[in-house]
């Protein structure tokens, strides 16, 4: 399912996500199959917005209140990263 800008993100069953903090990104991780991700710093924004429960376009908006960055770049950069992460089971895309 592609990305659109009211799609809400939401951390998929049996996630659990440990922000590291300004500058440390976090690990992600999978409970069932016990595999560990870590993640930089947008990642773990995006991956905090979807613990929140926030659509697309409201997580984009948080994140540029973190992010010296185009929003346009961050958008693009975002949607890739949102696929990729439902592709490994990390996030719902709903």
């Amino acid at each position: 399912m592609g990305i659109v800008g009211k799609s809400v993100l939401s951390l998929a069953e049996g996630v659990s996500v440990q922000h590291l903090g300004a500058g440390e990104g976090g690990v992600v991780l999978k409970i069932g199959s016990g595999e560990l991700f870590t993640c930089n710093d947008t990642t773990a924004a995006l991956l905090r917005c979807a613990a929140e429960g926030l659509d697309f376009d409201a997580s984009i908006a948080k994140m540029l209140e973190t992010f010296e960055v185009d929003a346009a770049e961050l958008r693009a950069d975002m949607e890739e990263m949102a696929a990729e992460l439902a592709r490994e089971g990390i996030v719902r895309i709903g």
